[in-house]
């Protein structure tokens, strides 16, 4: 029998409300007060969530401080929904369980999950951005231990707070962040049904002032009951409708927001001015990090800006250019599933195609090959980095594989009255008859989604 322990930090407010655009008033309690206050945590309040999008939808300012209290927020009422639902409970295993240890630290994860995010940090993570194909900035997740257990005067760490106040070890939540503990939890933090996703979308949405986001959450949570098995959520017949307009939301906003031309054109053009600086020894690359990770969205180019040479250095250039929202103009837009490639099948030079987003110095060698060419045939003075080769990374971007495991608990219609609906069994939503959503037309999603462009 699984106890599930004192769980009324789920239900019970400390005193005072905060109010968040998409959500409304969020109740307080005292340990989301003391993180809410840290200086490690207010820090996020100069993060944009959406990079260069602001400079397409002048309302896309919103931050990681407020995403992240809205990820909290709605794993707070999942949590709820799962505690107080007969259903949900009877599901639950010995395995795969949600007791108040483990409510608190998914509820602390979730709050802390961008804890180690820096200015444009989804442009510039993960990339290789040296020659070299090294990596010179760390995952945002692999920095949260940096700023969990940073001490501050007067406030101490986020670490104190959550050993001390959240009843977790730090550890835990770190590795939590990281993926490198508590596996059973892990697509829960994010997978197809993250909180995550639900509030990003309805929140860029929102700030963007496009009809493209709209999810019906409250809808959706109610359908969530634990998938043993899977360790993950599943839903019930109830969710369908609402997953749908999820999928179909990250779609419409993968269209028209987070691929946007001239975001995409601002995050490549960056990409190609770190990469100059690093190659021509501009900045040593632990000067060029600290730059970026301890800086703030409307200081951190400046100050980049500032650390250039005034003369001889074509990034220059480059950074002017971004300060005064001068992006670069398509010259080339190709959707990497198009049938025809200049008379080729596209399929046939695709790999090559996905090499330049693996291999910087390859993409570079291209680059200056193009401005040498154009110099040469039509007379110009084009010094190397007037074009740039956006390609993207050969990897799903709509949770393909998590989607393919998705599964639906579906109850004999004569026993769907009783409280915990006897006689149901897990189905894959793949095959259950329910939705046009299956995983090929999520793959079909990527193929309009996904560009490679020359600007």
């Amino acid at each position: 029998m699984i106890k599930p322990g004192n769980l009324d930090f789920l239900f019970r407010s400390d005193g005072g409300f905060i109010r968040l655009p998409v959500w409304g008033h969020i109740p307080l309690i005292d340990p989301l007060k003391k993180v809410l206050a840290h200086p490690a945590f207010l820090r996020l309040k100069g993060i944009r969530q959406l990079s260069f999008a602001h400079h397409v939808f002048p309302g896309a300012t919103h931050t990681r401080f407020e995403h992240s209290i809205g990820v909290y927020h709605l794993m707070k009422l999942i949590l709820q929904r799962l505690v107080t639902n007969p259903l949900s409970s009877s599901l639950q295993t010995e395995t795969f369980y949600f007791d108040d240890r483990s409510c608190r630290l998914l509820l602390a994860t979730s709050l802390l999950h961008d804890i180690g995010h820096y200015p444009h940090a989804h442009v510039i993570e993960k990339i290789p951005i040296s020659s070299t194909g090294a990596s010179t900035f760390d995952g945002h997740e692999m920095l949260a231990e940096r700023w969990i257990r940073e001490s501050y005067s007067g406030f101490g760490s986020l670490a104190e707070i959550i050993e001390n106040d959240w009843q977790l070890e730090a550890r835990e939540v770190v590795n939590m962040i990281s993926g490198k503990e508590r596996m059973d939890f892990a697509k829960i933090i994010n997978g197809t049904l993250d909180p995550d996703k639900m509030d990003y979308l309805m929140r860029d949405a929102h700030h963007c002032n496009i009809p493209y986001g709209s999810i019906d959450i409250e809808r959706l949570i109610e359908s969530f009951v634990p998938d043993p098995d899977r360790q993950r959520f599943a839903i019930t017949d109830k969710g369908v409708a609402p997953l749908e307009s999820l999928m179909f939301a990250k779609y419409m906003m993968m269209r028209n927001v987070y691929w946007h031309h001239t975001a995409r054109t601002f995050s490549a053009m960056l990409r190609r001015l770190v990469q100059d600086i690093l190659d021509d020894g501009i900045l040593e690359p632990q000067k060029c990090r600290e730059l970026f990770y301890a800086n703030a969205d409307e200081r951190v180019l400046y100050d980049l800006k500032e650390a250039l040479p005034k003369q001889g250095f074509s990034g220059t250039e480059l950074i002017d250019q971004i300060l005064v929202r001068q992006p670069y103009k398509r010259a080339i837009s190709l959707k990497l599933f198009e049938e025809d490639f200049f008379g080729k099948d596209l399929s046939q030079v695709l790999p090559k195609l996905f090499e330049f987003s693996k291999n910087p110095g390859l993409r570079k060698q291209k680059e200056m090959a193009l401005c040498r060419m154009l110099n040469r045939d039509f007379g110009l003075a084009l010094k190397g980095h007037e074009i740039i080769i956006d390609a993207p990374v050969h990897k799903h971007i709509f949770d393909y594989e998590d989607f393919c495991e998705l599964r639906i608990y579906r109850t004999p219609k004569a026993n769907r009255k009783s409280e915990k609906h006897a006689g149901g069994q897990f189905i894959s939503f793949d095959h259950s008859g329910d939705s046009a959503f299956r995983s090929d037309f999520i793959l079909e999603f990527e193929r309009y989604t996904k560009k490679f462009r020359v600007v």
